[in-house]
């Protein structure tokens, strides 16, 4: 699976400077359907389609104004935009596929898709795509919906971690926070720094982005960062019960006894909301959290009360592989409609304007590798744009993988388990590597 977009540098130029009419150009404006590429469908008939998204504010704006737009180039088609649970996910969708009664149209994560394109919950789209369409992504993103020759989905974008901080708690403890990845806190100088942040807000030092057993992986990083591995390189051997493997995960667990991580902010005990109110309640100081909590915190707090500083490192860095896909489910009575709308909003014009809106990192070549204005604060825009460079490949192959679904799942239960102190890291390590030899193998 290629991994080049993970390693090539990113440069201050190639995200902030840019013009609104670059992707317009590219594509020939929003209200074409596939973007001047083409599209595999000449009639695509009538459908009132139900499209489910997360329940983000800003991303569910776009969304219902891509929707508007495409209704009003295809009359016969309705796209109706739906907030989908951000907990629980799995025990959600699986319900609502069981029962014929799935959305049309889904956006899930790239972790999160293997389980439904092998259990026939998410629908063969290559038929329905233009010859070539699928060279328009970075190759590990397109890798992610490719599954035995069949094309089950298209990326929409992508998204990392970095480090949010209240500034009048940087203030307070006397921190500066580091402006250059090369200068990110180590775990030692984090740990330290966690403990003085603890005392001042007299409650918590920072929240972690967990939100829900389907956001296990994002602890994933830590493992990665600090030398191990969740499998070895062949795919299939576990890894994780190794000295790097527990090392890892005795030190988050003594993030939790020593009080330094809310109790309750563990993978299955977090929702979207959790790690993002303690921020912004100062209950915490700091937060490793994803880009797409920017679009809350702008109306929530000042700018001047916070800032964003990279990710955490140890022995490497490593930061979260974060983003969507959009896929048709099969309960769709409309598969063609539901593709054109999938490429209309996939489109590059409407890409660009997604991602500049919500904070995100675009996944189409043409995005990737072109300057782009942000629509707010670009400056820690970039940050994200450089640490994304950061996601190991090896934790991109593992993660975007048929079994990763439920690898992801069965991590949930063993993390929390560790976290919340019912089991030692050494356990823990020794179960999940049971787990991955039961569904790998």
């Amino acid at each position: 699976m290629g991994s080049e977009w993970l390693r090539r540098p990113v440069g201050r130029r190639e995200f902030l400077v840019g013009t609104g009419a670059l992707a317009l150009a590219a594509c020939g404006g929003a209200s074409s359907s596939s973007s001047n590429q083409g599209s595999a469908s000449t009639s695509i008939g009538s459908a009132d389609l139900n499209f489910s998204s997360w329940n983000n504010p800003g991303d569910l704006t776009s969304l219902k104004a891509f929707a508007a737009d495409y209704h009003t180039a295809h009359s016969s088609v309705n796209v109706n935009v739906q907030v989908t649970p951000s907990t629980n996910f799995d025990e959600w969708f699986g319900t609502r596929l069981a029962g014929g009664q799935a959305p049309d149209i889904i956006r899930i994560q790239y972790q999160q898709a293997g389980r439904y394109i092998q259990n026939g919950g998410l629908v063969n789209l290559a038929s329905h795509l233009p010859a070539g369409y699928g060279s328009n992504y970075l190759p590990t993103f397109w890798g992610s919906v490719a599954y035995k020759g069949g094309i089950y989905g298209i990326p929409e974008h992508t998204d990392t971690f970095a480090t949010y901080y209240r500034t009048d708690i940087m203030q307070q403890v006397g921190a500066t926070p580091p402006d250059t990845l090369n200068n990110a806190w180590h775990w030692d100088e984090f740990l330290t720094l966690a403990r003085k942040v603890k005392s001042a807000t007299g409650k918590y030092a920072f929240g972690f982005g967990f939100s829900g057993a389907n956001t296990a992986y994002r602890w994933l990083p830590l493992l990665y960062m600090h030398g191990g591995q969740l499998v070895g390189a062949d795919g299939k051997t576990p890894a994780i019960d190794s000295s790097q493997g527990v090392s890892a995960l005795t030190w988050t667990q003594n993030l939790y006894k020593e009080g330094l991580i809310p109790p309750n902010n563990t993978v299955k005990g977090s929702t979207s909301t959790t790690a993002r109110q303690y921020f912004i309640d100062g209950v915490v100081g700091m937060m490793l959290h994803g880009d797409w909590q920017m679009q809350s915190l702008q109306t929530a707090l000042k700018d001047n009360q916070w800032g964003v500083t990279y990710m955490i490192r140890d022995a490497g860095r490593a930061s979260d592989l974060g983003g969507n896909i959009l896929a048709v489910t099969k309960d769709c009575k409309n598969v063609a409609a539901a593709a054109d709308v999938l490429q209309f909003v996939c489109n590059p014009a409407n890409t660009q304007s997604f991602v500049t809106q919500n904070m995100y990192i675009p996944v189409l070549k043409a995005l990737s590798s072109k300057p782009l204005q942000y629509a707010y604060r670009p400056d820690l825009m970039q940050r994200f744009a450089e640490q994304a460079t950061t996601v190991p490949s090896a934790m991109a192959k593992v993660e975007t993988t048929p079994q990763f679904a439920d690898l992801n799942l069965m991590l949930a239960d063993q993390l929390d388990l560790c976290f919340t102190g019912q089991q030692s890291a050494t356990q823990t390590a020794s179960a999940i590597a049971f787990g991955i030899k039961k569904i790998i193998t």
